[in-house]
């Protein structure tokens, strides 16, 4: 029996749910990271945190803070976010509240911070309970959040049909996401049905494939920035002879 889940935590969920659901495809959406404070050196709660997908870059961060508040947000709440934004290098943020805010905090959050309203009657259709559970031997409670859907082509002979004897792409879909507590990434074949869990924290790791056993496998790994900012990322390696090609299919920044 799973556990019922808290109001705010719902909430939460649901921002990145639409945030992951809005944003292009070349930003992932990590639920409930932790940066550490470049500025405090403190582990900082971020509710939902927006980076690149296919690049180790840690640029263009945006973070958002769901704020399940009966009250308007105050300019108050706007400086502490700012606040949060500069410890954790977040280019923009977005304050998201479902009961209005003040004059004084639009004024405050002008063009660095978007202030939006979500009202909590969205609730009553979001039910993340219905997520897949955390593959992780040691997550307890932990769903899985997907917020990408790679499509990996695979060229062949078609045997029959109007194009037979012509190479043809097939295209197989797959879910990219991670936990939404412990973090570990997910992958899931549509074709097979199949849901790997590649660890990055194993060198010892030489890929995941499913029981399709296509000329791919997944792998995840950590790696670094130019300036020495670690982000763990999970990788599609195509086997497309004579080369491979490893594409960045999700990422999460690390503590």
């Amino acid at each position: 029996m799973r556990r019922a889940i808290p109001g705010w935590e719902l909430y939460e969920r649901m921002i990145a749910r639409m945030m992951a659901d809005q944003i292009p495809t070349d930003y992932c959406v990590t639920p409930n990271a932790r940066l550490t404070g470049r500025i405090s050196q403190r582990s900082r709660q971020i509710d939902v945190l927006i980076d690149l997908r296919h690049d180790t870059d840690n640029s263009r961060r945006i973070i958002v803070d769901a704020k399940k508040r009966s009250r308007k947000i105050d300019v108050k709440d706007v400086e502490a976010f700012r606040g949060l934004m500069d410890d954790v290098a977040a280019t923009h943020g977005y304050l998201v509240c479902p009961n209005g805010y003040t004059k004084a905090a639009e004024r405050r959050a002008q063009s660095s911070v978007s202030i939006r309203l979500v009202p909590l009657d969205r609730l009553a259709d979001f039910d993340p309970s219905t997520w897949p559970k955390c593959e992780a031997p040691k997550c307890k409670n932990g769903l899985v959040f997907w917020d990408g859907y790679p499509e990996l082509t695979l060229r062949a002979k078609a045997l029959s049909g109007p194009n037979e004897g012509r190479l043809v792409d097939l295209s197989y879909i797959h879910y990219v996401g991670k936990c939404d507590r412990c973090g570990r990434f997910h992958v899931k074949c549509l074709t097979c049905g199949e849901v790997l869990a590649p660890p990055e924290t194993d060198e010892s790791d030489s890929g995941h494939q499913c029981r399709c056993q296509l000329p791919w496998f997944w792998l995840a790994s950590i790696e670094q920035d130019e300036n020495g900012i670690q982000s763990a990322e999970l990788h599609a390696v195509l086997l497309t002879l004579p080369e491979v090609k490893v594409i960045t299919a999700d990422r999460r920044a690390l503590r």
